[in-house]
């Protein structure tokens, strides 16, 4: 589960759409329940060392025309129907929220966990877990936790763990101990991290997606040669979300070291949008998309707003399809 990875495109994407253009990561195997007032409580499962955090409203995805369009996938309805049939867990019914967090690797493996609230029948998913493969089951910290072998290499690297009857969390198992070792004590999540904490307060947990991060770690080894790599380094920390019903709505707020550097960011995204546009008319529907894009910038922050149809993307994604399938 490389979270890291998938947090630092999101972040890219944000920032850099006009080069990225609709490539939009997000996660929806998992998710926990939240109010629209509050951040959701399963933060209180993150270690405080963890410098980025991502988060889905699973009830809004579910309610969003994209919800339906993907469920009128053939392959995707069935494999669906086959997953809540055999684990009892029906993701429209008893699952509301996803947070998945992540911290800088410092060493050579991937660390990423993913806790998930709900309803949840532990003895079904259980079961289903040990019908796929041969877990490796261990008890840590009072809770029980399956490791579960890759099918190519037969390697335990990701499981998951029971932090409560309503509580699920994913992740390697450096990162699932570190959830359990947190549990029912205060001051040690990421909610009382100097860094993450100031970040997270303008998050609003009714947004669809969002997502924070102290970008001094997460964008450290962006390779200079990437969209925007070279401005990387004088980002200090990323917010930001969207919201995909009929249209994309979204903002990415970027901090940066000083106005000075804020400006050359807001330079180098706007130059990005001005090439987009200037070869938009080898593909109209891009040319909309970059439309919807604006960037503004207040002393060290440089601000993306997006607003464009909903349609784009899978225009775009479908021109991207036949252009692979017609090289």
């Amino acid at each position: 589960m490389n979270i890291r990875k998938a947090v630092v495109i999101c972040i890219l994407v944000g920032l850099g759409i006009a080069s990225a253009g609709a490539v939009i990561a997000y996660y929806t195997d998992y998710f926990a329940r939240a109010s629209a007032s509050n951040l959701p409580d399963v933060l209180n499962s993150i270690p405080s060392d963890y410098q980025f955090v991502f988060g889905v409203n699973v009830p809004k995805l579910v309610q969003s025309p994209a919800f339906s369009k993907l469920q009128q996938n053939r392959q995707t309805g069935n494999e669906l129907a086959s997953f809540i049939e055999k684990t009892g867990v029906d993701p429209a019914r008893d699952i509301s929220y996803l947070v998945a967090a992540g911290r800088p690797q410092l060493k050579e493996r991937n660390e990423g966990l993913a806790i998930a609230s709900g309803r949840f029948n532990r003895d079904t998913i259980t079961a289903y877990i040990r019908s796929k493969s041969a877990p490796v089951e261990l008890e840590y910290a009072g809770a029980s936790v399956m490791m579960i072998p890759e099918t190519n290499s037969g390697e335990a690297k990701n499981g998951i763990a029971f932090l409560s009857e309503h509580e699920i969390a994913l992740g390697d198992l450096a990162s699932l101990k570190g959830a359990l070792d947190i549990r029912g004590k205060a001051g040690q999540s990421i909610l009382a991290s100097p860094a993450m904490a100031p970040l997270m307060e303008g998050i609003n947990p009714d947004d669809m997606f969002w997502f924070a991060g102290n970008a001094a770690g997460l964008l450290a080894r962006v390779p200079a040669g990437m969209p925007l790599g070279a401005n990387a380094s004088a980002i200090k920390s990323v917010v930001g979300a969207l919201n995909i019903t009929d249209s994309v709505t979204g903002k990415f707020t970027a901090t940066a070291q000083d106005p000075e550097s804020a400006t050359k960011l807001a330079d180098a995204i706007r130059g990005l949008l001005a090439f987009g546009q200037l070869t938009g008319h080898q593909n109209p529907d891009l040319k909309a998309l970059l439309g919807g894009v604006a960037v503004s910038q207040t002393a060290d922050q440089v601000s993306v707003n997006l607003t464009f149809s909903a349609d784009l993307l899978q225009k775009i994604q479908q021109s991207q399809t036949r252009r692979l399938a017609n090289p």
